[in-house]
């Protein structure tokens, strides 16, 4: 059954405006990294792309793209849209002229499993969007999908009013009653990563700050001249 869902529970603006410059790979490292990342084959579509805000989902039909405009009119400012489209590639089902919705409403950035198109004209206009392909085809607009649904994407599933952030790196996602235990946690990782960082510019290896070498030893290696 496809559904719209309008009211959904968003969490507070101000929280999710924390997660700006906590990189992804470090939202991944402290949430477990599997569980809270999509997969590498969502690629962002320009470069240097930083995005934070809250999920708003839409699940499309295959090459079809009527769900994502009818989205866009219930979209929010601090919204991120994430696009389950099956992962189909033969459509670009976001282009120029939504990218251009979007940013005049307020909305963050897009994360669609499946492709893009006109993706100068997004990089132009400095918005960012990630996406699994890019493909110049155009879109129907003519099937029904659902809106604000728990969707699949980049193999993660997301809920309306996930945290979603992303970086040059890819996407995470944040549920929103972990956040505040996560920033906790990301910001640790960061002030200790700063002190390893001191500690390679003074010339150690990592082999030895993080200890690898017990692990090495354990292993079925031999070191010929050494």
């Amino acid at each position: 059954m496809h559904k719209v869902v309008h009211d959904i529970e968003r969490p507070d603006d101000d929280l999710v405006k924390e997660f700006e410059g906590i990189p992804s790979a470090i939202v991944s490292d402290v949430t477990s990294k599997y569980e809270n990342t999509m997969s590498h084959d969502i690629d962002p579509v320009i470069q240097n792309p930083s995005m934070v805000g809250t999920a708003i989902t839409v699940k499309t039909y295959p090459g079809d793209n009527l769900m994502i405009h009818r989205a866009l009119t219930m979209a929010k400012p601090g919204d991120v849209l994430v696009v389950d489209a099956n992962g189909y590639l033969e459509a670009g089902l976001i282009g120029e002229l939504i990218a251009l919705s979007c940013k005049t409403k307020g909305v963050r950035g897009v994360v669609i499993d499946g492709a893009v198109r006109d993706v100068d004209d997004i990089a132009a206009m400095d918005f960012p969007v990630y996406a699994r392909g890019i493909c110049p085809k155009g879109s129907y607009k003519a099937h029904p999908g659902s809106i604000n649904v728990p969707v699949s994407c980049g193999d993660l599933p997301v809920e309306p009013g996930d945290i979603v952030v992303g970086d040059g790196d890819g996407v995470a996602r944040v549920k929103p009653e972990n956040a505040s235990a996560v920033l906790h946690d990301a910001r640790d990782k960061l002030d200790a990563e700063a002190e390893i960082q001191e500690q390679i510019r003074d010339g150690e290896h990592i082999f030895d700050i993080g200890g690898l070498a017990d692990a090495y030893d354990e292993l079925d290696i031999t070191e010929v001249g050494k």
